[in-house]
């Protein structure tokens, strides 16, 4: 049966509703840019992009004297270089911690810089997907692991799932590492099926027996951990004994603790064995690998299971049995009918009937990371630019503590499950909601609207001081089509900020309490808006007030339960 597809109109509605879910944060620009277009045609620009991203770079120093010197820490690496090919060489004073905020940094600035496409939310879905925890692991294995999410994320699920498997930082958080055919471990292979490809659900026929056989396939990988001056090997520590040498992945087979016997699966998976590794080497144990994945992918529970999480992801929680008879089991089946091609998958997701039910609009909670960025990029906050190295990256590190204070540390999902608001039922999304996070969201939202941000000056180089970054209310009302009129300027704001409809006189009482200043005629709004705009020095007192009143109007909006929803 093929996945139903959307046939309705293609209007301004639904093409907010697409972008809502794809992006973090939608202006009037991004509706411009794509305006006109087919909803066919939006989804393919969405779904065209290269993973190519500058690397994270060198902005700490220490203080030498009460003087912050960048030559004083991590010594191998210059101010505004890339860390990323330089290995530590065992210097006194570890940089490793330096390291890992630069990442943490630089991977939140690529959600607030984000292209007009799905990389940033791809990645950020297969991170919760595959989660992993920085503080097991490497500022190397944490940037690396990253990149292969980000550089894979449009890949097909098997190419994902090898890669993941044989990720140093996938390694050591679930204990790949000591997985030896004397001490077996059963973690990663539990996860791979319980989490990663097939889960839980109704479908799921794999049995205990599975998990003790796909931890022995396991058996024998790891990865490095003593620091050696060799870049060529990009800061992969010294080799250990086994027959083949490091890959550029950080990964490698350690041939003396694979298990050398054949691994027999349950009917679910066919009654499969997959026969002894002869000779054992690194070639032969990914053979190995690669049967346990093409075994995993071979059944229809996988596909759906995906699906599923893309669904549960992009969607709405909810999972109806009409969902998975007429939506997620169609899917599944061309998404594994198809090699697991997942661009292709996403296109049919984003294209179908069920995307577009007006059930699902608006009836998502915004994830912190949705919510924080929405308000600088659909305000158009003002931001450092990649020149002005230490408040750029101290705007990424800001980001990721607001997050984190809201239930969703952009770089530590809390447990090998990933973030509960995609996985625990029946809560679902109202778990990003709570008597500690809401007032948390609140507060955020108004500080940056009100204060903005002030980087201070306690940088290295003089271009990131004293620098202060604010949203112009005025040129954002700017972006609408007719900001003096104030009937149209509440239309359209609302359409744009909420995700939900308000009523008319809901409409009315902003229009009243903040445009009109508590007066009942459209004129005194008109005037006062037009003579600012001819003049922002004028000395009208109505006109003076204009910047106020639509930032207080503003920030009343973005308060509202209808900004949280998508």
């Amino acid at each position: 049966m093929p996945v139903p597809k959307y046939s309705g109109t293609f209007g301004q509605p639904e093409l907010l509703h697409l972008l809502r879910r794809t992006l973090f944060g939608v202006n009037n620009a991004d509706l411009d840019a794509f305006k006109g277009k087919t909803m066919d045609q939006v989804v393919d620009l969405l779904l065209s992009f290269t993973t190519d991203v500058p690397p994270p770079v060198k902005t700490y120093s220490v203080k030498v004297n009460n003087v912050l010197d960048p030559t004083a820490i991590d010594t191998e690496v210059q101010f505004g270089k890339t860390w990323v090919d330089t290995p530590i060489n065992n210097q006194a004073t570890s940089p490793d911690g330096y390291r890992k905020e630069s990442y943490k940094s630089w991977r939140s600035m690529l959600m607030i810089n984000q292209d007009r496409n799905l990389r940033e939310q791809l990645t950020l879905f297969w991170h919760n997907h595959f989660s992993t925890d920085t503080r097991e692991e490497s500022s190397l294995m944490s940037y690396r692991h990253n990149k292969m999410l980000r550089d894979n994320c449009l890949s097909d699920l098997r190419t994902i799932l090898i890669n993941v498997s044989l990720s140093p930082s996938m390694l050591r958080y679930l204990n790949g590492y000591v997985n030896t055919s004397k001490a077996p471990d059963e973690n990663y292979g539990r996860e791979l099926q319980e989490l990663f490809a097939i889960g839980k659900g109704a479908g799921s026929g794999y049995t205990e027996d599975d998990v003790k056989a796909a931890a022995r396939v396991l058996t024998g990988w790891s990865f490095i951990t003593t620091d050696y001056a060799d870049s060529k090997k990009q800061g992969i520590p010294r080799t250990i004994p086994n027959n083949n040498p490091a890959t550029p992945n950080e990964k490698t087979s350690r041939a003396s603790n694979h298990d050398i016997t054949a691994k027999s699966f349950s009917s679910f998976y066919g009654n499969k064995t997959i026969a002894a590794a002869s000779p054992v080497n690194y070639d032969t144990m990914k053979a190995e690998l690669d049967q346990l994945i093409d075994m995993i992918l071979a059944t229809d529970e996988c596909a759906r299971y995906i699906v599923r999480r893309f669904y549960v992801y992009f969607v709405h929680y909810n999972v109806t049995s009409d969902i998975e008879k007429n939506l997620i089991e169609p899917l599944a089946a061309d998404y594994k009918a198809s090699g697991y091609n997942t661009k292709q998958m996403l296109k049919s997701l984003f294209t179908s009937a069920a995307f577009y039910d007006s059930c699902v609009r608006g009836a998502m909670i915004k994830s912190p990371a949705v919510l924080t960025i929405s308000v600088m990029r659909q305000f158009g906050m003002s931001k450092p630019s990649p020149s002005q190295l230490e408040a750029y990256y101290y705007l990424g590190t800001l980001l990721k503590n607001y997050t984190a204070t809201m239930a969703q540390d952009l770089i530590d999902a809390p447990d090998v499950a990933g973030w509960p608001a995609y996985y625990q039922t029946p809560q679902f999304h109202e778990m990003w909601i709570d008597t500690a996070t809401y007032p948390n969201r609140k507060n955020y939202c108004e500080s940056l609207m009100r204060n903005g941000i002030s980087p201070g000056t306690n940088f290295y180089e003089d271009v990131s001081k004293n620098l202060k970054f604010l949203i112009d209310f005025v040129a954002f009302a700017k972006t609408f089509s007719k900001p003096s009129d104030p009937n149209v300027l509440i239309d359209e704001s609302s359409r744009l900020l909420f995700g939900a409809a308000i009523s008319q006189s809901v409409k009315d009482q902003l229009k009243k309490n903040y445009l009109l200043q508590g007066q009942n005629t459209d004129y005194y709004w008109t005037n006062a808006f037009n003579a600012y705009v001819a003049n922002p020095n004028t000395t009208d007192p109505d006109a003076k007030k204009v910047p106020g009143i639509l930032r207080d109007l503003y920030i009343d909006m973005v308060g509202a339960a209808e900004f949280n929803l998508i």
